[in-house]
């Protein structure tokens, strides 16, 4: 091999290990994606949380659940989640119960009659770098960040799924009867709620020991009994924490 072969091959073999390099590398992100965020918990809400783990009615419902094989393995797998899992109060509600987990959310779904209800938690969010700062809310009224939807979650969670993957949490103003269900709801330690009227029921958001939850009743239809406003906040504010929440 003379050298003007020599120099040609060397070329050739650092053109294609700098084409592979240059394959190999990941594209930098896109200026304009979402990023994710952890949703803070607070002295505030922590002491919520304790409360709530000390509840005589949480600590009865766990013990109920206990005795149940299905149950109990709902008892364990909501234990070992990062997020507080809030769950019905009824224990006949919670042996239909199955629940899905992922990184930093939860899913718990029941059926109560013809009624499917999802029951979603999450202590992350995406945010949006071309998002407006919300507009200034009375204090009852803050506004709220979306939570992310997951991996770990049923087919059944995707109607409402926005182009992050997570259901929506709006900033949208509750009519007078739900207005007054949620005055109610934040006397149980609900804040931010809102609601909104879907194609197949009703969607309840709100935020509660740090994390965002989204309660929502797929019905027969819109008016079905149990599928109005008022009746969802009424349900979300009387769940109970059954696990997790560990830091």
């Amino acid at each position: 091999m003379n050298i003007r072969t020599g120099v040609l091959v060397g070329s050739v073999i650092l053109a294609a290990a700098l084409a592979g390099v240059a394959t190999s590398q990941q594209a930098p992100p896109s200026p304009v994606a979402a990023t994710q965020v952890d949703l803070p918990r607070s002295r505030t809400d922590s002491a919520a949380l304790g409360q709530a783990r000390q509840d005589p009615l949480a600590a009865r419902l766990r013990g109920v659940l206990g005795q149940d094989p299905a149950s109990a393995r709902v008892l364990a797998v909501a234990d070992a989640s990062p997020v507080p899992v809030l769950a019905p109060a009824d224990p006949d509600l919670l042996r239909t119960a199955r629940i899905f987990t992922g990184d930093r959310h939860y899913m718990l779904v029941v059926q109560r009659g013809d009624q499917i209800i999802e029951i979603y938690g999450a202590t992350k969010a995406f945010r949006s770098p071309l998002a407006q700062p919300a507009p200034q809310q009375p204090p009852t009224r803050p506004p709220t960040t979306g939570p992310t939807a997951g991996t770990g979650a049923p087919a059944t969670a995707t109607p409402r799924a926005t182009a992050a993957g997570g259901p929506r949490i709006l900033a949208a103003r509750l009519p007078a009867s739900a207005a007054r269900a949620a005055a109610q709801a934040q006397t149980r330690g609900l804040t931010n709620v809102r609601t909104e009227r879907t194609e197949y029921g009703v969607d309840v958001t709100f935020s509660r020991f740090g994390a965002a939850y989204n309660v929502s009743f797929i019905c027969e239809g819109p008016g079905a009994a149990g599928c109005t406003e008022p009746e969802a906040i009424a349900f979300a504010s009387t769940l109970q924490l059954i696990g997790g929440g560990a830091s």
